[in-house]
């Protein structure tokens, strides 16, 4: 004689933890997917600096037509807005503007220079022994 399993049921706690761990899952995908588009947009090296200099990354702007230049800073800017709503202080403040500073005019987006906050940090000296 075999003994009856007992009947699983609805589990309404296992089924909220489900929901809440996908939510939090999304969430730090969102924000990890616009720091590395933002980094790669903008030549970020991981400690600190970009790969263009700014003579580099003005060409690369400079061969894009004007409006999808201006297009993609805006559309950073509105989904940075997005994340600072949905997400409250989550998204470092140094990726809510643009990594270079610019200034747009006549003849479109100038870059001036890298901000200070994605400059390369200084490297230690070690004192010899």
């Amino acid at each position: 004689m075999s003994y009856p399993e007992p009947v699983k049921t609805f589990d309404a706690v296992e089924h909220a933890r489900n929901k809440v761990l996908r939510a939090n899952q999304f969430q730090e995908l969102v924000i990890q997917q616009f720091k590395n588009a933002y980094e790669d947009f903008w030549g970020l090296n991981p400690d600190g600096g970009s790969r263009y200099t700014a003579e580099e990354m003005q060409a690369i702007l400079d061969v894009m037509p004007q409006t999808t230049a201006i297009d993609i800073l805006g559309d950073s800017s509105r989904f940075v807005d997005y994340i600072s709503a949905a997400y409250p202080n989550q998204l470092d403040e140094k990726y809510q503007e643009a990594a270079w500073e610019f200034t747009i005019g006549t003849n479109g987006i100038v870059i001036t220079e890298l901000r200070p906050e994605w400059m390369p940090k200084p490297q230690e000296e070690v004192a010899p022994e």
